[in-house]
């Protein structure tokens, strides 16, 4: 072995019991917090809070380190302190067809968080409501379902249900995630404020309001409306709901909710906040060199005439 090669694994290892150190300096202090948050009774998990911190540690980060890698370092970070120790738990909706929301439930939650499978996402949300685990992740909500699973959230008896994050937690640049591959986490805790978030509102209209309607009042509101999901029975002549995707926060007191009811007038038999997510982060791209620098070039065949 080389000199300057053993005096770079020397530093390396330096480095290694550094970053360890301070993990567990880190462990200990966010120990302490979840025990002041519970003696409080205050909200221990605040995705909101973690996505500030994502992006602060994004916008500071430089060199080689892909910045996926450490969106996948702090994640991990907080699930096995900050959620391990505070007893939470997760179900993830899997099918014999599909397994992505397990997937990226383990990614965002970490590898050390409980996780349970279940097949269908309206067992998945009777498990949260019934408080036996503390999220669960769902597919995105796709209109040609049959029994959409978002109008069950609606109802709150055993306590209010909104939807907290989104999954995955971020995407490369240019890169096209399709709803069939994203997921959304729903849980009991309050839904606040990143100060960058998207807003799910839930409406029952009577079901002569149009879809495009539903789109004109809320760009007049300033809401910027994202997507659309409904369900409809027009031939019974029932209510329709509908959720509405807005690209920024709504809370469950904001003015802007009242603001919506009122246009649609007697129309509108409720209007909610749904909860959200903060805005996912969108990683740079890293281009890898077609060849290693140090690696010999290969020679060209010589063309034959």
């Amino acid at each position: 072995m080389s000199k300057k090669l053993e005096e770079i694994r020397k530093k390396i290892d330096q480095i290694d019991d550094n970053v360890h150190d301070l993990l567990m300096e880190r462990a200990s202090l966010v120990a302490g917090v979840a025990a002041e948050k519970r003696k409080n009774n205050m909200q221990v998990v605040q995705p909101a809070r973690e996505a500030k911190m994502i992006r602060r540690l994004l916008a500071r980060h430089k060199g080689p380190l892909p910045e996926a890698a450490v969106v996948s370092i702090w994640r991990e970070l907080v699930g096995a302190v900050s959620l391990l120790q505070t007893g939470l738990n997760v179900v993830a909706t899997v099918t014999e067809e599909d397994s992505h929301c397990w997937n990226m439930a383990r990614d965002y939650f970490g590898s050390v968080l409980p996780m349970k499978k279940i097949s269908s996402p309206l067992a998945a949300i009777g498990a949260v409501r019934d408080g036996s685990v503390s999220f669960a992740v769902l597919p995105w909500p796709d209109d040609t379902d049959e029994k959409p699973w978002w109008p069950f959230i609606l109802n709150p008896e055993g306590g209010q249900m909104r939807i907290v994050c989104a999954l995955p937690y971020g995407q490369g640049e240019g890169e096209n995630v399709t709803t069939h591959e994203r997921a959304l986490v729903v849980s009991k805790i309050d839904f606040k404020s990143s100060d960058d978030d998207h807003s799910f509102i839930a409406l029952e209209l009577d079901p002569t309001v149009s879809r495009a309607r539903i789109f004109d009042v809320l760009k007049a509101l300033k809401l910027e409306p994202l997507g659309l999901h409904t369900q409809s029975d027009a031939e019974q002549g029932v209510p329709s709901l509908h959720l509405v995707e807005v690209g920024m926060f709504v809370g469950d007191d904001d003015g802007k909710l009242a603001e919506v009811k009122d246009q649609f007038g007697e129309s509108c038999l409720r209007c909610i906040a749904l909860g959200g997510y903060p805005a996912l982060p969108v990683f740079k791209t890293i281009k890898q060199t077609q060849e290693h620098p140090a690696a010999p070039k290969k020679q060209e065949k010589k063309k034959t005439a």
